[in-house]
């Protein structure tokens, strides 16, 4: 995640009266870092940035709000692209295109059919936790689909007229700030968060489009794409790598060394050499992605346990129940049990 949107969190939350400082310091976010605006910072901290200025502003709505507050210019080089393109639909395509530059864990997309558009929030990086952290993620998804309205009226001078709001979270007790805003039906735990509207949209010209511009800035972001996927290589070893990649894979079947060498095109016993060269084997990476993936899900007392094990790829509850405590020491339920009593204690 880009310090960009993490920026834009705190200035509204400082439009809401609430100091930023207190949120970087009940984060762990260091103030000197949002002085770099293409810095990247971890999702977790991210996160934690949201549920500050949340619990700080006392707006339980604060993604919606933010959304409303949103400003082209404040979205940096893939703000100059969208402004240039000579149609909505080019920047919706430009939008799915670049918004890696801000965050890499979720994919923005949208497709036609039957003369209806459906424009996406997709968590592409944690697909096998996504069921499980969308209440987490809401403030992400509330804001982006309120800054797409608001984009569309600011580049068009139109608005969009929705068929229908989706979103994968549960609903707050009271909806009416979501009724106002998207002024249709809202509908909440659906498999996906997408907006649905009608296709002519996409044809509607953009104000400000100089064509001659827009290559200029596509060329930068392209560079920025490619020096992020070079960082992204070089600086990860194959311990990192192929965590990740487990993670993404761990969806209720055990990967395989050779499923997840062949993600990182490479051979298996390629890769056995690579990982016996950093200290370390498959097998124990594949035992500590399990580990730190139960420890994140038992943190959300919303899922069962029986459902996490299968998650994990054990065959029944106790064998997970066995795993746990040689990792922690305790049983899953304990755990889980004394993290919620910490919570309510501190």
């Amino acid at each position: 995640m880009t310090v960009y949107t993490t920026r834009n969190i705190l200035q509204f939350a400082a439009y809401c009266g609430v100091d930023p400082g207190e949120i970087c310091a009940a984060a762990g976010l260091e103030p000197e870092m949002l002085k770099m605006p293409d810095q990247r910072i971890p999702g977790s901290l991210h996160a934690a940035v949201w549920r500050e200025a949340v619990k700080q502003t006392g707006d339980e709505n604060f993604g919606l709000h933010l959304g409303e507050a949103f400003n082209l210019g404040t979205f940096g080089i893939v703000g100059y692209i969208m402004i240039n393109c000579q149609t909505l639909g080019e920047v919706f395509d430009k939008i799915g295109r670049y918004n890696q530059l801000f965050c890499k864990s979720a994919s923005l997309h949208f497709s036609v059919s039957n003369g209806m558009v459906f424009f996406d929030y997709d968590y592409n990086m944690t697909s096998h936790l996504q069921n499980h952290l969308v209440e987490e993620l809401r403030y992400a998804v509330e804001c982006t689909f309120v800054s797409l309205l608001k984009a569309t009226v600011d580049l068009t001078g139109k608005s969009l007229s929705l068929s229908a709001a989706w979103f994968q979270h549960t609903p707050l007790e009271n909806t009416a700030e979501y009724a106002r805003i998207f002024q249709t039906e809202v509908e909440f735990l659906k498999p996906i968060s997408c907006l649905i509207f009608d296709a002519d949209c996409l044809d509607w010209a953009i104000l400000s489009s100089n064509p001659a511009l827009l290559p200029l800035f596509e060329q930068y972001a392209e560079g920025m794409l490619s020096d992020m996927h070079l960082i992204q290589n070089s600086t990860k070893n194959y311990t990192q790598r192929v965590m990740q990649a487990i993670a993404q894979q761990l969806t209720g079947d055990l990967p395989t060394i050779g499923a997840i060498a062949q993600e990182l095109a490479i051979s298996a016993r390629h890769l056995q050499r690579e990982l016996q060269a950093e200290g370390t084997s498959f097998q124990k990476l594949l035992d500590a992605t399990r580990k730190e993936l139960a420890l994140q899900h038992l943190k959300n007392p919303t899922v069962p346990i029986h459902a996490i094990a299968f998650l994990l790829g054990f065959s029944e509850p106790s064998a997970f129940n066995r795993a746990f405590k040689r990792w922690t020491g305790s049983t899953p339920g304990t755990y889980r049990l004394s993290d919620e009593t910490q919570k309510i204690t501190s």
